[in-house]
C-alpha cells in the first residue's frame, strides 16, 4: 500500500499540467515575487561636475606606462601630459625613462612629447638615469629606435636649465662619444689618419630602408654630436651658463686665493684622499674642464675625422654639417694644444 503511493507522488512530478482557456496560468515552485516598488535610491556620493585629478589616479596612470599594451601605455602617457603636478617626483622619471627603448614608434613619440612638458628644473636629479636609457637607445639593435635616440639627446642639450646639459657633457662625455661612433657606423678604435676614408656602407646603417629616411637621420645625428661637442670644448656658452659659471670676486687678490678652474681635481696629484698608495692620477680620470674632455676626445679624434670627411665628400646636407663639424675640431685642437 506504501510504495503504490510513493509511486503515485513520483508521477505527480512529471505530469504536465492541463492547462484551460480563460485561466490563470499556475506559477512556477522557484517564482519571486516582483510587485514592490521602490519609493526612493540612495547614492551616498554623487556629482555631474568633473573633479581634479588625485594623486593617487596620477599614480595609477604612471604604473599604466609599464603596462604590456602599446596602445595603454601610449594612452596613459597622453594623460600624464596632460595632468603633470607642480612637483614631478622620481616615480614618473622611473617608469618613463625605459620607455625611450619602447618598441612601438607611437609610445616613444609620446614619451618625448612628455619629457618636453615636464618642467625642466624636475629633470636635474634625473639626467643620469635618462642618459643611461639614451646610450642604450644609441646602440640599440633596433634601427628605429637608433634614429629617435638623438631627439632625446637633443632635448637634454638644449634644455633650458644650464645644468642639464653640463651633466650630460662632465658625467658622461667618453660613453657619449663612443656612442656616436656606434650610431653613425664610425670605427673609433682603430687608429686611422684624418684623410682616410670610411666605408660608405657605414653610413648606410645610420637610418632605415629608404635613402630619404638615412639622410634625415643622419642630419639629426651630426646635429646632436656637434651641439655635444660645442658644450665640451667651447667657452661660447650661452648667458645663462656663463652666469652659473662666474664667481663673484669681491677683492682684487680674490682669484689668487680660489682653487684652479682650468683643470679637473688640481690637487689629485698629492694623493690625499686615494686609499691605494700606489695609484697615479691621470689627466684623462675627471672631465670636469675642456683640457680633460679633449685629451679623452683625442685618442678617438682620428676616427672622428675620418667618419666626417666620408660624410663631407657625400655632399648635400649631410656634407656641409660634416665639413662645418671638421672645421671648428680642427680650430678647438689648434686652440687647446696652445694652451697645454
Amino acid at each position: 500500500m506504501g510504495s503504490q503511493k510513493k509511486k503515485s507522488e513520483k508521477k505527480k512530478d512529471f505530469l504536465k499540467p492541463k492547462l484551460k482557456v480563460g485561466k490563470t496560468k499556475p506559477k512556477a515552485t522557484s517564482y519571486t515575487e516582483l510587485g514592490f516598488k521602490a519609493k526612493a535610491i540612495g547614492i551616498p556620493e554623487q556629482s555631474i561636475t568633473k573633479t581634479h585629478t588625485s594623486r593617487d589616479k596620477f599614480n595609477h596612470y604612471v604604473s599604466l606606462a609599464r603596462h604590456h599594451s602599446h596602445t595603454t601605455r601610449r594612452e596613459a602617457l597622453a594623460y600624464l601630459q596632460s595632468h603633470i603636478p607642480e612637483e614631478v617626483d622620481s616615480s614618473l622619471f622611473t617608469s618613463i625613462s625605459p620607455l625611450i627603448l619602447d618598441p612601438t614608434p607611437t609610445v616613444r613619440a609620446a614619451v618625448l612629447s612628455l619629457v618636453h612638458a615636464i618642467p625642466t628644473s624636475s629633470f636635474a636629479p634625473h639626467v643620469h638615469l635618462i642618459s643611461l636609457y639614451i646610450h642604450s637607445a644609441m646602440t640599440h639593435l633596433a634601427p628605429d629606435i637608433r634614429a629617435d635616440s638623438s631627439k632625446f639627446l637633443l632635448f637634454a642639450l638644449k634644455a633650458e636649465d644650464a645644468d642639464i646639459p653640463m651633466q650630460v657633457v662632465t658625467r658622461s662625455w667618453e660613453k657619449t662619444l663612443h656612442c656616436f661612433g656606434s650610431l653613425l657606423g664610425w670605427d673609433l678604435a682603430t687608429t686611422t689618419g684624418p684623410g682616410d676614408t670610411v666605408p660608405a656602407a657605414n653610413w648606410n646603417k645610420v637610418g632605415n630602408a629608404t635613402n630619404l629616411d638615412r639622410i634625415t637621420n643622419a642630419s639629426q645625428h651630426l646635429d646632436a654630436l656637434s651641439l655635444f661637442l660645442r658644450l665640451g670644448l667651447s667657452e661660447n656658452l650661452t648667458p645663462e651658463m656663463q652666469a652659473q659659471r662666474q664667481v663673484p670676486l669681491y677683492h682684487a687678490d680674490t682669484s689668487k686665493h680660489l682653487i684652479p678652474r682650468n683643470t679637473s681635481a688640481p690637487y689629485a696629484r698629492l694623493n690625499l684622499f686615494a686609499d691605494d698608495k700606489g695609484r697615479r692620477w691621470t689627466t684623462i680620470s675627471s672631465t670636469e674642464d675642456i683640457g680633460a674632455r679633449y685629451q679623452i676626445l683625442k685618442g678617438i679624434l682620428p676616427g672622428i675625422l675620418a667618419g666626417l670627411d666620408s660624410g663631407r665628400r657625400q655632399g648635400g646636407e649631410i656634407g656641409r654639417k660634416c665639413k662645418h663639424l671638421i672645421d671648428f675640431l680642427d680650430k678647438t685642437k689648434i686652440e687647446t694644444e696652445k694652451l697645454q
